[in-house]
C-alpha cells in the first residue's frame, strides 16, 4: 500500500473513531429548592403586625403602623406626624388602627386611646419623629411585631423590608438595603433605606431578614429635612426603635 493510501486509511479511522463517538454531557446538579414559598410566608409574617391608621371607620388610610404588646396590652408604634393631629386635638377615641387581611380585604379596627386617663401610656419624641400608643384591643387577625434586642448594631448594606399602607393601599412590602446614615442631615438618629416607600408608609414597620422588628419609616426620597435640605433621590429615611419604651414582647391574636 501506498504511502497515500496508507496516510488516507489513517485518516478515515481517525474520522470514525472521534466523528462517531457519542458526545459527552454533564449532569446538572439540580436546581436549589425554590425560596418563593419561604419568601411569602415570610411577608405574611411580617404583614400580619402592620395596622392602618384611619380617622374613622368609613374614611381613608392617612398612614401606617405596627402592633406591639407590652406588658399584655396592645399598642401601635408609628411616626408622630400619622397623628399629631390627634395628640394635639386629644380627640380620644375617634381614630382607629386597622388590621386588613391580605387576601379579603376584611379588616377589623380598634380604637387609639389618646383621651383623658391614657396620657400615661402615650409616648412621643418630637425629636425622632416618634409616637407609640395605646389601642383599646388586638385586632382580629394581628400578630404583634417581634422587637430586635435593644442596643442592635446596624450594618450597611444588610437586608431590610418595609411594610406599609402607601397612598392607602394596606399590605404593601419592599424589600432593600440599610444603605447609610444620616449624621448632621437634619433628622437625629436616622438611618437611609433604598427599599421603595410612598406617602401613606410613614409609620409603616421596618424588618431584619430575620423578622425582626427594627424601626419605623419617617420620610420619603424627595422630602426635606427640618433644615430645608433635599434628600438625596432613591433613598427614604427610618429611625432605630426608641430605647426605654419597654418595647418588647410577641403575641399572636385570632
Amino acid at each position: 500500500m501506498s504511502k497515500l493510501k496508507r496516510l488516507v486509511f489513517l485518516l478515515f479511522l481517525v474520522f470514525m473513531t472521534f466523528g462517531c463517538a457519542k458526545p459527552t454531557f454533564r449532569i446538572a446538579p439540580p436546581p436549589e429548592p425554590t425560596t418563593q414559598i419561604e419568601t411569602a410566608d415570610f411577608a405574611e409574617e411580617i404583614m400580619s403586625s402592620l395596622l392602618a391608621v384611619k380617622f374613622n371607620m368609613n374614611a381613608g388610610i392617612i398612614g401606617s403602623g405596627i402592633l406591639i404588646e407590652i406588658d399584655g396590652l396592645p399598642y401601635m408604634m408609628t411616626a408622630l406626624h400619622v397623628i399629631d393631629h390627634m395628640v394635639d386635638a386629644n380627640q380620644g377615641f375617634k381614630e382607629v388602627a386597622c388590621h386588613v387581611n391580605t387576601y379579603t380585604g376584611k379588616e377589623d379596627c380598634a380604637d387609639i386611646l389618646l383621651g383623658p386617663g391614657f396620657e400615661h401610656m402615650v409616648h412621643i419624641d418630637q425629636g425622632t419623629d416618634a409616637a407609640l400608643v395605646p389601642l383599646n384591643r388586638f385586632p382580629v387577625g394581628s400578630q404583634a411585631a417581634q422587637m430586635v434586642e435593644p442596643g442592635y448594631d446596624f450594618r450597611i448594606g444588610e437586608e431590610i423590608w418595609v411594610v406599609g399602607c402607601p397612598t392607602g393601599a394596606p399590605n404593601i412590602v419592599t424589600r432593600g438595603i440599610l444603605s447609610g446614615f444620616t449624621p448632621g442631615r437634619g433628622f437625629s438618629g436616622a438611618l437611609f433605606t433604598d427599599s421603595d416607600v410612598w406617602f401613606g408608609t410613614s409609620g409603616g414597620g421596618v424588618f431584619l431578614s430575620t423578622g425582626e422588628y427594627v424601626g419605623y419609616i419617617r420620610a420619603m426620597a424627595g422630602s426635606r429635612t427640618p433644615n430645608g435640605r433635599e434628600i438625596a433621590e432613591g433613598l427614604n429615611i427610618f429611625s432605630p426603635l426608641p430605647e426605654g419604651w419597654g418595647l418588647q414582647g410577641h403575641v399572636e391574636r385570632n
